[in-house]
């Protein structure tokens, strides 16, 4: 069966009185090709992990409201655990995160009742 890319949308909902709020995607299963982050009007944090039994931070963004799209990647490594770099090189190998599970969306310190939306481009299996 060929992969398909597929398109996320997970919604924040109403951030509550304590500048709080966190949603889930549905369960999906590939790799991570982009996020798009949709800010409120007012600075806020927003964090992109898995919801999987050893969570990955797939983004991280600190006190931003400017919408952007992200190309996350994380350090490929060796059976041993140690980070793979290129031959003759310090410069890391990186790929995109692979996720089988659901993704989680948390906003801290943003203004009550607003909301913000992150897109994920997903490469299913």
């Amino acid at each position: 069966m060929p992969n398909k890319i597929q398109k996320y949308k997970i919604e924040s909902g109403a951030i509550d009185s304590s500048g709080d709020a966190s949603a889930y995607s549905t369960v999906v299963r590939g790799k991570v090709l982009a996020v798009w982050v949709d800010y409120p009007t007012n600075t806020c944090t927003v964090d992109l992990d898995t919801d999987e039994a050893v969570s990955q931070k797939i983004v991280d963004l600190s006190a931003a409201n400017t919408d952007a799209v992200y190309y996350p990647r994380t350090p490929v490594c060796n059976n041993a655990g140690a980070e793979t770099v290129y031959f003759e090189s310090t410069n890391k190998v990186h790929t995109e995160f692979v996720i089988f599970g659901r993704i989680k969306l948390t906003v801290a310190s943003g203004t009550a009742d607003e909301e913000v939306n992150a897109y994920v481009l997903l490469e299913e299996y």
